[in-house]
């Protein structure tokens, strides 16, 4: 009995079928421990470039910071009558960072005033440049609004009122070689004197408003359609962009980066109103954004002041319109850990 097994089992091994199914698992087996091999070493090259574009080794190019802030977002409702402006509270805050060349990372603490009401907010602005490629990002949520009005000086404050806003632009900068937002804002000079450079790409965003009742405050009802006294309203957005960098060493270590973005593109926008729900039969949103920064470094010291502005406009429908604005401006005084450096890749 165990003579026959014994066959068996050497008849079984040397079948054909069995040897080819062997053969192919053990090069199976390899492969998959070839593929690990591969896949670590991918790994490895994404750390090592992430390492590269956000981790600066280099401690002269590292300081710490003092700063002030302003950061608003906003929106606009009109007709050929009427404007309607929703402004938040509370828009200023004061802070300490980190700055690097390639990263900065700062803490804000935001000023709420006690003797009005005070807007609940989540602001998440930043930028980051890969060798040619510019994206600047954005998302904030705000609820609880000052609404002012074209017609006279007086104002309401609506706690129910919350706005959402996000979203990414991105340029593909024709002449890239030394340009670095970051650097600068961290008080660093930039490798050339002059860099001016031309851009395109596109944008994505994302907008909405909603409320417990109509936006739009009872006095002013009679100045507005139905469709304007909107209680829930939602716009996507895609388009093309573009835009101009530039960035200039003035005398006596000043200097100045300026910025410009413009869009075009389509929505699709869904409202919906007091008595009625409809989507705009316009999609055609403008996108016009500008920044600039100032600065000036002395030994290990640096001061920058900086300004961002978006704005996005469309046609809500039925002769009203819209408009989403940001704003976002900061005055930084910064101490460099070790020594001065007079230039610094990006």
């Amino acid at each position: 009995m165990l003579l026959n097994y014994r066959t068996a089992m050497i008849t079984v091994w040397s079948s054909f079928p069995i040897r080819s199914l062997l053969l192919l698992l053990f090069f199976l087996i390899n492969s998959l421990c070839w593929s690990q091999d591969i896949r670590q070493t991918d790994s490895l090259k994404t750390i090592n470039r992430l390492d590269s574009l956000f981790v600066d080794r280099d401690l002269n190019n590292w300081s710490i910071r003092l700063f002030g802030n302003i950061k608003a977002q906003g929106f606009k409702l009109s007709n050929d009558n009427v404007r309607l402006s929703y402004i938040p509270n509370d828009l200023y805050g004061i802070g300490v960072g980190v700055a690097t060349s390639k990263l900065i990372l700062d803490f804000t603490y935001n000023l709420k005033n006690r003797d009005t009401e005070n807007t609940d907010r989540f602001d998440l602005r930043g930028g980051l440049i890969l060798e040619q490629n510019l994206i600047d990002f954005y998302f904030q949520v705000y609820r609880g609004f000052n609404i002012e009005n074209s017609i006279n000086n007086t104002s309401i404050f609506r706690d129910d009122i919350k706005s959402i806003a996000g979203g990414i632009d991105y340029l593909y900068l024709f002449n890239a070689d030394g340009y670095s937002q970051t650097s600068l804002n961290a008080g660093l000079s930039a490798k050339k004197s002059k860099i001016f450079s031309f851009g395109l790409g596109g944008f994505i965003l994302y907008n909405q408003i909603s409320a417990d009742q109509s936006i739009v405050p009872d006095e002013f009802i009679p100045d507005f359609n139905e469709q304007a006294r909107i209680t829930h309203l939602t716009n996507y957005g895609i388009g093309i962009m573009g835009g101009v960098v530039s960035i200039f060493k003035l005398p006596g270590n000043f200097y100045i980066a300026l910025g410009a973005k413009a869009g075009l593109g389509l929505t699709i926008k869904n409202a919906e109103a007091e008595t009625v729900s409809y989507s705009s039969k316009n999609p055609v949103v403008y996108k016009l954004n500008a920044s600039a920064l100032f600065g000036y470094k002395w030994n290990r010291f640096y001061t920058t002041l900086s300004l961002v502005t978006s704005t996005d406009m469309s046609y809500v429908g039925y002769g009203n319109k819209g408009a989403f604005t940001l704003l976002s401006g900061k005055l930084a005084l910064g101490y460099r850990i070790k020594g001065n450096k007079k230039s610094v890749s990006n």
